[in-house]
Parts: structure tokens; C-alpha cells; sequence
């Protein structure tokens, strides 16, 4: 656990460094305005990607955790191909029709192509994150902004389409080379995940590796992943609403792409920040998973590391939110640092939030998250058509603390009934 976390956090911290260069050219490249409209489309976007997503990445590490690995991996493949294939669709018709796209259609299509980069991505997560390897899938991390940054410095004369057209390009580079890592090293290990395989069929009638991937195909099982996950998938959806589409889809109608380009900075900034709880708690997920004895030990101890995490960096990026923001818009977006210093509250916030929600998945809650993320959105829409036209962006910052603290105190009070029901058996 402290392995995969530690790699993990070197990773993200090269990783959010890269993410913030980027970042800080893009606006520069782009302008304000046009950064606007790729953080809209990028902020939209990602609900496709939950929509591809639909919980499958959860509940396949849970599964794979308990048994039948390979065939879980398979299974849970194939289904993830099936549900891309219809967010892809979904995807089209939201292009197509959704108002907020009018004049960046062109680059809101290059960008949905992304789903099916990012659907492959997940799947090699599964596996690593299963396998306690996410050392490797940390390479895989870092490279992706890396060579985006390459070719971003060395591209001088930038277009949103063409920004998006880097993406796929970078993406599909690190994905090569994580399959290459895949194989590698795991035939090289001789596990039941990649077991050694011919890629060619002899006269003895060996079985090909497509072949052999076939026989693993269980419909049943496929049926099953999705009967276990779609709650999880519709959870993610409407948490991907509330916590990166609404807020920006209404700023841009209230406010316009200029204000969009203000809050998302300083949000890019807040969301860099919550991912290194996301990376502890995936390392730790497998062992909550496991139904062994060692949750409860586990769940406290790592409640403890995050809260300490949270409640010590808090003060430091208090502090430094104004030169962060001035040098990564080069002093154009002064109204980004009371932002960042709002989402601050949110981000203590989330970080337990993060152990609480894997923690009933684990224990196969996905339907009561589904319940929980139903109220968190309602709230979320109303606060934010009510607050922001009367407060701004500074109003969207405070709606988002808000809203993780009322779903952080609806799972708490879960996990605390759920305990003592054991208890009292």
C-alpha cells in the first residue's frame, strides 16, 4: 500500500507540475476566451467519458479482487467496448445539438474521440490497480502529459481543434507504450493475467491468442459486471455533473466563455489537488475490497493519512493561490485566486469523502452512492441557478463546498448506521 502510494504521489506530482505548465501556456496560446471554450468542452466531455465508463473500472477491480481474474479483465472489456460505443453516440447527438458548442463543433467532435482513448486507458487500470502495480500504470500517468507538453512547446501557432488533436495523438503514444509494459511484464512473470500465448495457430491446432481471448468471453458474466455497476456508472455520471459540467455549462450562459476561462482555472488547479486522495484510496481499494478482516484497520488508517494531508497543505495553498494563478495566466486572472481559495474548503472535504465513497462501494453499496449522488446533483443545479447569477464564480466556488460537504455527511451517516447494524449483530 505504501509502495503504490508513494509511487503514485511522485507520479502526481510530476504529473500535476506538467498539467500546470500546460495549462499555463494553453492560456496564453489561446487567450482567454477561446481557454474558455476548451474548458467548457473538456468540463462536458467528461460526462461522456462516465457515461463510457458507467462504474465498470470500480466494480472490475472489486471483482478481479475476488477471484477469476483473467476472466474478469476479459469480461469487463468487452463490456466497457459495448457501453463506449454508446456514449460515442450520445456523444454525437450532444455535439450536434447543444447550444453551448455553437461555433466549436469542429473541436468538440475531435475531442469526443478521445472516449474511446480513454476506454482503453481504464482498462489497462483495471488491471494494474488489481494487481497492486499501479508503479506501472504511474508511467503511463506521467507520459501522457509529457509528450503533450513536447509537442505543445514546439507548436507555436495553436488552434482549439488543433489542441485536441494533440490529445489523441499523445494519448494514443501512452498507450502503445502501457501495452507494451503490459505484456512485457507479465508474460515475463508468467501470471494468469497475460498468460504466454501464440499469436499464431500451428498445424497442432494450437489456439490463437484471439481465440483464447474468446473462450473467455462469458455473456453471463457480462450481464453480471453490468447489473454490479450501473448504479456505480449512473453515481459517477451524476457526480461528473455536479463536480466539472453544470457549474460550467451555466457560467457560460449566465456569464460567457471569459468568466468560464476565470473559474476553470482556478478549479483546474482544485482538481489537480483532490487526485492525489484518489490515488491512496485506489491503492488501498483492492484490499477494502477483499472481505479479509483487515477493512476496519485499514479504513482508519487511512482516514488518518488523508485528513492529515488535506489539513496540512491546506494552509500552503492558501498562501501561495495568488502567485500560482499570476504565473500561470501571467496576472490575467486575479479573479481565479478567491476561487481556488474557496474550493480550498472543498478540498478537505474531499479528500474524506474519497475514503467514505470507495468504502461502501467495497462493501457493494453502489445503489445507496446512486441515492446520495441523486440529492448532491438536485442541490447542486438549484444552488448554482440561484447563486451564480447573483454572486458570479466566487457563487459557483461556494455551491461546490457545499455541495461536498452535504454528500461527505450522507455517507458518513451511512457508514455510521452500517456499523452499527454489525455491531448489533
Amino acid at each position: 500500500m505504501i509502495k503504490n502510494t508513494g509511487v503514485q504521489i511522485i507520479g502526481k506530482v510530476l504529473t500535476i507540475a506538467i498539467s500546470l505548465v500546460v495549462t499555463g501556456l494553453l492560456i496564453r496560446r489561446l487567450g482567454g476566451e477561446q481557454y474558455g471554450n476548451f474548458t467548457l468542452i473538456v468540463s462536458i466531455l467528461l460526462l461522456i467519458d462516465a457515461m463510457a465508463d458507467l462504474g465498470t473500472r470500480m466494480i472490475g477491480v472489486r471483482e478481479a479482487s475476488r477471484g477469476e481474474t483473467k476472466k474478469v479483465f476479459v469480461n469487463v472489456f468487452v463490456l466497457r467496448i459495448l457501453l463506449t460505443g454508446v456514449a460515442f453516440v450520445m456523444g454525437l447527438l450532444l455535439v450536434s445539438f447543444y447550444s453551448g458548442f455553437e461555433g466549436i463543433r469542429t473541436e468538440a467532435l475531435v475531442a469526443l474521440l478521445m472516449i474511446w482513448l480513454t476506454s482503453l486507458a481504464g482498462s489497462l487500470e483495471i488491471i494494474f490497480q488489481t494487481k497492486m502495480r499501479l508503479d506501472l500504470k504511474t508511467v503511463i500517468d506521467v507520459l501522457f502529459p509529457l509528450l503533450f507538453l513536447v509537442f505543445l512547446v514546439f507548436v507555436k501557432n495553436i488552434s482549439l481543434g488543433l489542441v485536441f488533436g494533440l490529445y489523441l495523438v499523445t494519448r494514443g503514444v501512452s498507450l502503445i507504450v502501457g501495452g507494451q509494459i503490459l505484456i512485457k511484464n507479465y508474460r515475463k512473470k508468467k501470471t494468469e493475467i497475460l498468460r504466454p500465448m501464440d499469436w499464431t495457430q500451428d498445424d497442432a491446432g494450437k489456439q490463437t491468442w484471439l481465440r483464447q481471448i474468446q473462450n473467455d468471453v462469458d455473456w453471463e458474466m457480462v450481464k453480471k459486471l453490468l447489473r454490479e455497476a450501473w448504479p456505480m456508472g449512473l453515481y459517477l455520471i451524476i457526480f461528473t455533473s455536479y463536480d466539472k459540467a453544470v457549474d460550467s455549462a451555466m457560467i457560460k450562459h449566465f456569464l460567457g466563455a471569459g468568466a468560464v476561462a476565470w473559474y476553470g482555472l482556478g478549479y483546474k488547479i482544485y482538481s489537480s489537488l483532490v487526485m492525489p486522495a484518489y490515488f491512496f484510496v485506489s491503492s488501498i481499494f483492492p484490499i477494502l475490497s477483499r472481505g479479509k478482516g483487515e477493512e476496519k484497520r485499514i479504513y482508519k488508517q487511512g482516514g488518518w493519512i488523508l485528513a492529515g494531508m488535506a489539513l496540512l497543505g491546506a494552509p500552503f495553498i492558501y498562501i501561495f493561490a495568488p502567485m500560482a494563478i499570476n504565473v500561470l495566466s501571467g496576472g490575467e486572472f486575479v479573479g481565479s485566486i478567491v476561487v481556488l481559495r474557496i474550493l480550498i474548503l472543498a478540498l478537505i472535504v474531499s479528500y474524506i469523502n474519497h475514503l467514505n465513497g470507495f468504502t461502501l462501494i467495497s462493501r457493494g453499496k453502489q445503489k445507496m452512492m446512486l441515492k446520495l449522488g441523486v440529492v448532491s446533483l438536485l442541490f447542486n443545479i438549484g444552488a448554482n441557478l440561484v447563486i451564480i447569477p447573483l454572486f458570479g464564480i466566487n457563487g459557483a466556488a461556494w455551491v461546490t463546498v457545499g455541495t461536498e460537504v452535504l454528500i461527505g455527511g450522507l455517507m458518513g451517516i451511512k457508514l455510521n448506521l452500517k456499523s452499527k447494524i454489525q455491531i448489533s449483530k
